[in-house]
């Protein structure tokens, strides 16, 4: 789901009197990060913002023309939780406002032990539409049955991309929020001998809420898919 918002931005073109009309959409995503023995569960919400001119004709006059990503909400089940309590902790808080009216999508790590809770969302009414990603080593994203499988590189790339062109804003009155600017600072880049790119954390560092992060910034990166566009029948 997607909230529109009609406002007026200021503008310094030429031929308009200081302001243009836009409309402004969000679209939401929340990230989940399944925990193992020493890695807490850890879940993103995650907000895309795009910026869109009125008077399609006016759209290089768009004064916001990028999307931005904004993270209002950071959090890290405690350690040990169990998972059954965790499913249950993640379907309470999608079935609370603001989440429940704003139907966002809802990305879960499918990799080794987050396949088995992914299947836990089965028969859950806030977690239906969840799809599972399976991080990989490979070089492109594909379709799988209930998900996506993608790089991990791709992944941490673009959270670095984002940061870099200052269109991801990580709200510093987050409990977690230096903690997840640690972990990127602590991620690494490192190339095999057939010139591969592997992305992971510093040796005993955690990488949990960045890829929680990144998992949500994919899922709003991609169109919907076909089944989930609502159809609507014109009466004659």
């Amino acid at each position: 789901m997607e909230l529109s918002t009609y406002i007026e931005l200021p503008t310094d073109h030429p031929r308009l009197a200081g302001r243009i009309a836009v409309v402004r959409r969000r679209a939401f995503a929340v990230g989940i990060d399944v925990g193992q023995a020493h890695d807490p569960t850890a879940i993103a919400v995650v907000a895309k913002i795009t910026t869109e001119t009125v008077n399609p004709n006016l759209r290089h006059a768009n004064p916001e023309p990028h999307p931005r990503y904004e993270v209002p909400h950071l959090e890290r089940l405690r350690l040990g939780m169990p998972y059954p309590a965790q499913v249950d902790a993640i379907e309470a808080m999608l079935s609370r406002p603001p989440l429940r009216r704003l139907s966002p999508r809802v990305l879960v790590d499918y990799t080794g032990v987050g396949r088995p809770v992914f299947d836990m969302f089965a028969g859950r009414h806030a977690l239906r539409r969840a799809q599972g990603v399976v991080i990989t080593g490979g070089r492109e994203a594909t379709r799988h049955g209930p998900g996506w499988s993608v790089p991990k590189g791709d992944l941490v790339s673009k959270l670095q991309a984002l940061l870099h062109a200052g269109e991801l804003r990580i709200a510093a009155s987050l409990p977690d929020a230096a903690v997840l600017m640690r972990e990127l600072q602590d991620f690494r880049v490192r190339y095999s001998d057939a010139g591969n790119a592997t992305f992971s954390a510093r040796e005993g560092a955690h990488d949990d809420l960045v890829l929680a992060l990144a998992l949500a910034v994919f899922g709003l990166s991609r169109p919907e898919p076909a089944t989930d566009v609502p159809w609507y029948w014109e009466r004659r």
